[in-house]
């Protein structure tokens, strides 16, 4: 048991959560909660992370999804290899829930975080962990993708990101985003282990649009009124040089 006055020790928080839980029916929503730690658990092990799995602390079953805790040494293997596993997984059982249940279909948000986590569970860095999944950057990535070939879209903490990605520790491809949900606000950076759709014409995070207004449209000036510029060549002249631009009636030069 940790004192008031000491640090609880630090944790890898990974919380998942399904897209569209709720708008499945009663039997393809426990389809769907039992397939969750299902296929966590398979890309865990096929990530070669069983003793991580194993080892698991303070997993929560939220019903659309999971949360867990890992000794933060597991945080290199986690970021380098289990999110592209997973995607792999999930395309997988996509064929099998579909022949159950055409409309049934399992895609992952996943937020992963470190920090002190208190016992047996609890604490900001959990609260962090779930405010990240609901990132309006992720939710829009996985809407944004193809819905039949893009199956998880992740975000890891800027804290994930400097002391993995950033320190030398792992890598994986990551696009930095910004985080504002409530009074939570925060830089964190996205992964689509297989991005699709119009994720591959725009981006990850599409450009802004330009704040600045296009001028307003110039009025057509009739050609006729524009001003003429000539310039006469071929030696001195003496006489009387004029200029019409249109002439009605004849010329009279007096």
């Amino acid at each position: 048991m940790v004192s008031a006055d000491e640090l609880p020790p630090y944790r890898a928080v990974l919380a998942v959560d399904a897209e569209r839980y709720g708008s499945n029916t009663d039997p393809g929503q426990r389809r769907l909660a039992e397939a969750i730690p299902e296929v966590i658990r398979v890309a865990f092990a096929k990530s070669g992370l069983a003793g991580a799995w194993e080892e698991r602390l303070y997993a929560q079953d939220t019903g659309d999804g999971l949360g867990l805790c890992l000794d933060p040494r597991h945080l290199p293997a986690l970021v380098a290899r289990l999110f592209g596993v997973l995607q792999e997984v999930l395309t997988a059982r996509d064929v099998w829930m579909r022949e159950a249940d055409r409309a049934l279909r399992l895609r992952l948000r996943a937020a992963l975080h470190v920090g002190p986590v208190l016992q047996p569970g609890g604490g900001r860095a959990l609260v962090t962990a779930h405010r990240l999944l609901d990132a309006a950057p992720l939710r829009d990535a996985l809407k944004r993708s193809d819905p039949d070939r893009t199956f998880l879209a992740v975000i890891l903490s800027n804290r994930v990101h400097d002391d993995v990605i950033a320190a030398g520790y792992a890598t994986l491809p990551t696009t930095p985003v910004d985080v504002h949900i409530k009074e939570y606000e925060a830089a964190a950076h996205l992964h689509i282990p297989h991005p699709t759709g119009d994720l591959l014409a725009s981006g990850l995070v599409p450009a802004a649009p330009d704040p600045t207004p296009p001028p307003p449209p110039q009025p057509r000036q009739d050609p006729r009124l524009a001003p003429v510029h000539n310039v006469i060549t071929g030696g001195q002249h003496s006489g009387t040089t004029i200029q019409v631009g249109h002439l009605h009636g004849g010329l009279k030069n007096a």
